[in-house]
């Protein structure tokens, strides 16, 4: 099969490689479609995580079910699914408190299991979703995107008829918000960002475009202006800056939460005098407490959250894939591949 191999940090080639086996408790899936993540780019570039080189990469991946392994009862062959990326062992200390997601011994396709980037992967079956025949294999593969988001969003609390922030203008911030808009209608939701055909994508989220203010207090007022002056409930950030952090605690109102959603990797001064007085609450979010199921529920009833798909390209041209993804110029959100 042609997949694509990481075999230095930065040296992602096309190879012929051989066709995984679906061990017991697996599928193998011939892949339909593939996604390039934010993550996937950083990894190939950078390999922050060490990965074991070489290593077939990525991990958002939709496809049909090719070979059913020993023990799988509730998949067959040629069933449509969607892959979930992360496989936690279930038997670690953080599996048993109930937080597999953030597992100590995590199986992770593109990381330490061959990825999505070729024309078939393994999976375990417990890890993927039938896909609704009204969703296209490309927009069957945010299936674990969507799932983070949701994770965000219970994490920063949103609850009905709140003030919901969303900080940053990536596809990942606009999912978030036309979430938080699907799941709860009556919510005031803005979101802020530097690019305005990226911010059109919010949906009806009040947009604030923050170039077009001279300071971080005239951004903070305009947050404020668009709330009546009550504040936010739920800050979502969703760009890697103290400074996205900084605006967060400023616009947050008592009993607010911050969730940070977008790693932040400098050392961040957080005004923790706003924190007491405020009694704020300042969370995280990494991965998701296995939303799979709601996650495919939202992609097939709001066809809004798949729009962040902006481009599909042939396998064979994955590298205009990756450069249209590498690009932050560019009208584009996430590439999709075809197979």
């Amino acid at each position: 099969m042609k997949a694509l191999v990481l075999e230095s940090a930065g040296r992602l080639v096309m190879k012929d490689c051989p066709k995984p086996t679906a061990r017991d408790g697996e599928v193998l899936v011939k892949t339909m479609a593939a996604t390039v993540c934010t993550s996937d780019i950083n990894d190939i570039e950078f390999n922050p995580f060490g990965i074991e080189l070489p290593m077939i990469m990525g991990h958002e991946g939709a496809g049909i079910i090719e070979v059913v392994g020993s023990g799988v009862t509730d998949f067959a062959v040629g069933d449509e699914i969607a892959a979930h990326p992360v496989m936690p062992c279930n038997k670690c200390v953080s599996c048993k408190r109930g937080l597999s997601h953030l597992c100590d011994d995590m199986g992770h396709l593109g990381i330490n299991h061959g990825g999505v980037f070729a024309e078939y992967f393994t999976i375990r079956a417990d890890r993927i979703r039938k896909k609704p025949a009204n969703v296209s294999f490309a927009a069957a593969t945010l299936m674990e995107p969507v799932c983070v988001c949701i994770e965000a969003v219970n994490r920063a609390n949103v609850a009905e008829g709140s003030n919901t922030l969303v900080i940053g203008d990536g596809p990942f911030g606009l999912m978030i918000a036309n979430i938080v808009q699907s799941m709860y209608p009556r919510n005031k939701i803005i979101i802020s960002g530097t690019n305005d055909f990226k911010l059109s994508y919010a949906g009806n989220a009040a947009k604030i475009n923050i170039n077009n203010y001279k300071s971080s207090a005239e951004i903070t007022e305009e947050i404020l202006n668009k709330t009546d002056g009550e504040g936010i409930d739920s800050a979502i950030v969703c760009a890697g800056t103290v400074d996205a952090l900084d605006t967060a605690v400023e616009v947050c109102r008592s009993r607010g939460t911050v969730c940070v959603f977008s790693a932040i990797h400098d050392k961040a001064p957080v005004d923790m005098f706003k924190v007491h007085v405020k009694e704020l609450n300042i969370c995280g979010s990494c991965n998701d407490m296995d939303y799979l199921d709601e996650a495919m529920d939202i992609l097939s009833k709001d066809k809004k959250i798949s729009d962040v798909i902006t481009h599909e390209l042939p396998f064979d041209e994955y590298k205009s894939a990756f450069e249209l993804a590498s690009d932050k110029t560019s009208e584009t959100l996430k590439v999709s591949m075809i197979f």
